[in-house]
């Protein structure tokens, strides 16, 4: 079974960036989705979970307009069929009160930018479990 991932940041360059380094960390991906902000994050969340299909891991920015990135894991945490996706941020902003707040949000790790493949990869298996990330390969 491969991952069907949302990526939520408001740089297309970063976006791609990301998209290109889960490829490259060697986790079987079925599908790859993006928004460029929290809204348009939770959009994508609610189609998919509406159609059956769903999204097994997000990786969400802080620092985008119009929802934020806590305010998009406050926003998950408080739709009951959201709150069990799992969210990664992946950000520049690395101060430790902030990653502190955002694991009390909700969100299950953190990542700096920029991050090399086998950062998500093992990111991956901590969120998803051990297992279930080798499987994929």
């Amino acid at each position: 079974m491969a991952l069907r991932v949302l990526i939520v940041d408001d740089a297309p360059a970063m976006r791609l960036y990301i998209r290109r380094t889960l490829q490259m960390s060697g986790l079987a991906l079925s599908a790859v989705f993006e928004a460029g902000d929290g809204k348009e994050g939770i959009a994508v969340l609610e189609r998919e979970h509406l159609q059956g299909a769903g999204i097994d891991l997000v990786f969400t920015d802080i620092n985008m307009p119009v929802m934020n990135g806590e305010e998009f894991v406050t926003q998950l945490q408080q739709e009951e069929r959201l709150r069990e996706v799992p969210v990664l941020v992946i950000s520049t902003d690395a101060t430790k009160t902030r990653v502190l707040r955002l694991r009390e949000l909700g969100a299950r790790g953190y990542i700096s930018k920029p991050c090399a493949p086998e950062m998500i990869r093992l990111k991956v298996e901590q969120i998803l479990g051990r297992d279930y990330a080798a499987a994929l390969c």
